[in-house]
């Protein structure tokens, strides 16, 4: 099953392979031809935007492999300078060529001779990229660019000294599932206490951002910066009202559920009530364990996948031989996981911050399914048909956590351990929901009411944990509460990109309603459809073509509850 082949990067068809874009003049000259090029057919406009998505991805892969440097050696400025000098010097530079190149093609006669099934969504996605930008907009975004990289510096760096040891603060939550109580709410106040050392420093560092943030929007016409961005992010099956229905559907659907698995917590651990401390320890006492080395973690995801479908597992593995994985957590680490897909490679690379816990297993796989989508998308030649929105991208990875799920017992060969592993997850599935539903609630009001003093946006994010509990008592521990977003990089790094994780599991329950009562081989192949297609058609259709819809109801929400409800009782 293991191969010992590596990945080549694609060989390029319109530039030369010794074309240097560390240099702007090179770059700046590339454009300029592009620019003047003359197009006398529809044929030559698609060569066109394709030689425009070819140069975008050697633009995009030496950014990617900056921005996963920095993120690899947080604690190493030099690093966080190169990144910036690169988008800063470069790839701010390109984006009037970009708004030049979208004109070109939104005003070639040529244009309405395209197949309008094929192409209509291309001018859909062009013609919003022509009405949002502004130059002097590329200034503030810059700016905006290294204040967010501060952030993960910053956190980067945050440890703790736990029985002798310096520990990160990730490596601090595998005791916060610690059968001893005392030591669970110790180790989390002491979380807590070292993200309130940085809360001024983090606060004024927001702060910047938020005011760089809404000037963008008011050069762009908008009275807000919510408005804004959920117009940049193409929305466009969706308005930020349907969002806020979504919030209430979770308030009225989900917490009644997640109150009645908080009772049961607070029973069987036999609390007066159930503190923060508490939320994680495992009910039975027994904590997962499903590695002990990196390698093993690795392997196990390949056999997995490969058991899936085995173009996945090669594809992991290609990945491995390829030094295209980081996934242990260490200090200096940035916080979180992701998958950046190497656009002219036409592969990715999965980071993330293992520290031996079952949620590590969960993030492995989130990320190798945004990894397959990356695999399957690589003959995509157009550019904005490869970037996919959050909605779409989030449902390929955590539609892989549910495909994968029912041979978990890869890392779980203990039939009871297995057992637990899928009830947490189905659980956690829902149990995620309410924290998503804050941490978007939170910025639209953030940019609603920009004005707002530092103290009233904690006031407002304590609220939102008070409408959202699932039960949990936060007695005395107010200050906490109230600055717990300061954790949540999205708020700081990408704003506004959250709610989709929340629509997405609620599509990666409905792909695995399917799995169950239609079989895992019609699903999947629906599942694969969805992967290949990309951003060729909008998010309902690609939704569709993954056989589920693309809805957020109370309704909706309501069916996905009960059949988590049915799944769980079916596991015993």
């Amino acid at each position: 099953m293991y191969t010992t082949e590596k990945i080549t990067k694609k060989k390029r068809r319109y530039f030369s392979e010794k074309l240097d874009i560390t240099k702007w003049e090179n770059v700046e000259k590339e454009m300029k031809k592009l620019e003047s090029e003359e197009i006398k057919s529809a044929e030559e406009l698609i060569k066109f935007m394709e030689k425009i998505g070819e140069l975008s991805d050697i633009l995009s892969e030496e950014m990617a492999w900056r921005y996963i440097t920095m993120t690899r050696f947080a604690d190493k400025e030099e690093y966080s300078q190169k990144y910036n000098e690169f988008y800063a010097g470069i790839i701010a530079k390109v984006q009037p060529y970009d708004f030049k190149f979208n004109k070109k093609f939104y005003e070639s006669p040529f244009r309405k001779e395209l197949d309008e099934k094929k192409y209509a969504h291309l001018n859909k996605i062009i013609s919003n990229e022509i009405e949002l930008f502004r130059e002097e907009n590329i200034p503030l975004k810059v700016k905006e660019k290294e204040l967010a990289n501060k952030y993960g510096a910053v956190f980067s760096k945050l440890t703790v000294k736990y029985k002798g040891e310096e520990k990160t603060l990730s490596q601090l939550a595998p005791f916060l599932k610690d059968p001893d109580r005392k030591v669970r709410e110790q180790v989390w106040n002491l979380r807590l206490n070292k993200i309130m050392e940085k809360r001024d420093e983090f606060n004024e560092l927001f702060n910047e951002m938020k005011e760089l943030r809404i000037q963008q929007a008011k050069n762009t016409g908008f009275d807000n910066y919510r408005d804004y961005m959920h117009q940049l992010k193409g929305r466009f099956s969706y308005s930020p009202d349907d969002i806020y229905k979504f919030h209430e559907a979770v308030k009225k659907v989900v917490i009644p559920f997640l109150k009645e698995l908080t009772e049961e917590r607070k029973n069987i651990l036999k609390l007066e009530t159930v503190r923060p401390w508490d939320t994680a320890v495992d009910l039975d006492g027994k904590i997962l364990k499903p590695f002990k080395e990196i390698d093993e973690f690795i392997d196990k995801g390949i056999e997995i996948l490969h058991t899936i479908k085995p173009e996945f597992g090669k594809w992991l593995n290609l990945m491995k031989n390829s030094e295209l994985l980081d996934l242990e957590n260490r200090k200096g680490k940035a916080p979180g996981g992701y998958n950046y897909h190497l656009q002219e490679t036409g592969a990715p690379f999965i980071f993330m911050n293992a520290v031996g816990l079952h949620r590590n297993v969960v993030t492995l796989l989130h990320e190798a399914g945004h990894a397959m989508h990356s695999f399957s998308m690589k003959d995509i030649k157009i550019e904005p048909y490869k970037s996919t929105p959050s909605e779409v991208a989030e449902l390929a990875s955590m539609a892989m956590e549910f495909i994968s799920m029912d041979l978990w017992d890869e890392y779980y060969p203990d039939a009871e351990d297995f057992k637990k592993a899928k009830r947490d997850q189905l659980k956690e599935a829902l149990g995620f929901l309410p924290w998503c539903m804050i941490v978007d609630a939170f910025q639209h009001w953030i940019y609603l009411n920009p004005d707002h003093s530092v103290e009233e946006r904690e006031d407002f994010f304590a609220s939102l944990m008070d409408r959202f509990n699932s039960g949990i008592d936060w007695t005395d521990l107010e200050k906490f509460k109230k600055n717990l977003w300061l954790f949540q990089l999205h708020i700081f790094e990408v704003p506004f990109y959250y709610i989709e994780y929340g629509m997405s599991q609620l599509g990666a329950l409905s792909v695995y309603r399917n799995y169950k009562k239609f079989g895992k081989e019609k699903a999947l192949q629906k599942y694969e459809d969805f992967l290949k297609l990309g951003y060729t058609k909008p998010v309902k259709e690609l939704y569709e073509t993954a056989g589920i819809k693309f809805d957020f109801s109370e309704s909706y929400v309501k069916e996905l509850v009960e059949f988590v409800k049915e799944e769980l009782e079916g596991i015993q």
